[in-house]
């Protein structure tokens, strides 16, 4: 029987909450094709990206209903539908899909809140570091912009169903009050909003929920889906695995618009010393270009490999990197999803094409951005994760696993993930384990 399933809206997302699941020992793959999925027998959880944050909602619609009813078919006890710590993308229309999927008899729970990663909702408004999320930089997001605060509101817009809400001040008066209020909202909400300021506050709300006796999937970034499953299998957790240790070269590819990944980026030069290479991500959107490009990259990173043992594929070091797609010659007509593809597809290209170079030389693999993670396994032809760990909240070490069973060590993250020196911890992570 498998424990858990979570299906995401994105690769960083699905991995992200297995990895805060894989803490606790139990093991945890993400599987990339469903159809491979019989390659995964034996695991106690499995994730799934649906790819489907910028999607229209109808498309998102299907890709969750689809994936959930695949999990159905595995006698799997509990659902998890992972949502953006942000809540970008179809976040309604993919809870609609996931409840009618599982049932009328079902109701799905949002728990918004990210402690660990900054984020609380307290009131039902979204903070980010103290922030309401629309002042942050999510409202200039160049795929999926979010302008409300208010994470009824944000549901509200996209559901069918009657949205329900339980205050921080029923939280706080621990999981009896939530049961009692979540039984309430139930009575004619198929949808309930919690507010959470701290991890626990979610332990409280799963314990609420559970004890509520209803059939519930949970609708959150990842800790109130893996609080859910710490209570349901209390005693029953297995213990971890050891990690193996050497010593060999980190290939990252960081093709993050944000920020705070040229922050990032910055940091690391100043402290780690990496070869850094910064793309021409214009010459992506010409096929005269294109190939070129990605060659010339791959040929500096092979020949530059004995600067450093940190090497680095970059498209942005400052603002003026960072590209209009609305001013691109040629892409009139076309969403910034599409237009974001150009850019992940070249990276993936230029990725594998330099660990098909340097072949064992290179130890990890570390990619930013969902869209870029998502387009190097497709490149690879990969059929999943072993999710190991959480490095910190939404930044995941795993072993990929291509079509022959190869794994590779890796560590994804999001473009909005952490601090100043958040890409130094992933790095320094990763060279510990390989």
């Amino acid at each position: 029987m498998l424990k858990a399933a979570i299906v995401a809206d994105d690769l960083t997302g699905a991995n992200d909450t297995g990895a805060i699941i894989a803490q606790d020992g139990y093991t945890v793959g993400t599987v990339l094709n469903l159809d491979y999925i019989d390659r995964f027998e034996g695991y106690d959880i499995l994730s799934t990206s649906t790819e489907s944050r910028g999607m229209e909602q109808e498309n998102a619609y299907a890709a969750v209903k689809k994936a959930a009813a695949r999990f159905k078919t595995m006698d799997c006890k509990f659902f998890s539908k992972r949502i953006d710590s942000t809540l970008r993308g179809n976040v309604g229309a993919e809870i609609d899909a996931i409840l009618e999927e599982l049932g009328e008899d079902t109701y799905a729970v949002v728990v918004a809140s990210f402690p660990g990663s900054g984020r609380t909702v307290v009131g039902d408004y979204l903070m980010v570091n103290h922030v309401p999320l629309e002042k942050t930089e999510v409202s200039r997001d160049p795929i999926s912009p979010v302008t409300i605060s208010k994470v009824t509101d944000i549901v509200r817009l996209q559901s069918k169903h009657k949205v329900g809400y339980i205050s921080l001040s029923t939280v706080m008066k621990g999981h009896e009050e939530i049961k009692n209020e979540v039984l309430e909202n139930a009575e004619d909400c198929r949808v309930i909003v919690i507010d959470a300021r701290t991890d626990e506050d979610i332990r409280e709300i799963a314990k609420g929920c559970i004890g509520s006796k209803l059939k519930f999937t949970a609708i959150d970034p990842g800790p109130f889906t893996g609080s859910v499953i710490r209570e349901l299998y209390a005693n029953d957790q297995p213990k971890g695995k050891e990690i193996v240790n050497k010593n060999k070269k980190i290939l990252c590819s960081i093709g993050s618009a944000s920020a705070l990944t040229r922050i990032q980026i910055k940091a690391l030069k100043n402290q780690r010393d990496p070869y850094v290479i910064k793309v021409n991500t214009l010459a992506f959107f010409k096929e005269s270009e294109r190939k070129e490009e990605i060659s010339r990259v791959i040929q500096d990173v092979v020949q530059k490999k004995e600067y450093s043992d940190i090497l680095a594929v970059v498209t942005a070091l400052d603002d003026s990197d960072v590209l209009d797609f609305s001013k691109i010659e040629g892409l009139k007509g076309k969403t910034k999803s599409e237009c974001a593809v150009y850019i992940a597809t070249a990276m993936a290209e230029i990725c594998e094409g330099i660990k098909e170079e340097l072949q064992e030389e290179i130890g990890g693999v570390y990619l930013t951005g969902g869209d870029i993670s998502a387009a190097y396994c497709e490149r690879i032809k990969a059929i999943g994760f072993d999710v190991k760990d959480e490095v910190i909240p939404l930044a995941i070490y795993s072993e990929i696993i291509d079509k022959d069973m190869n794994r590779t060590h890796m560590i994804t993250k999001g473009g909005l993930v952490g601090d100043e020196n958040t890409l130094i911890t992933c790095i320094d992570y990763l060279q510990d384990v390989i």
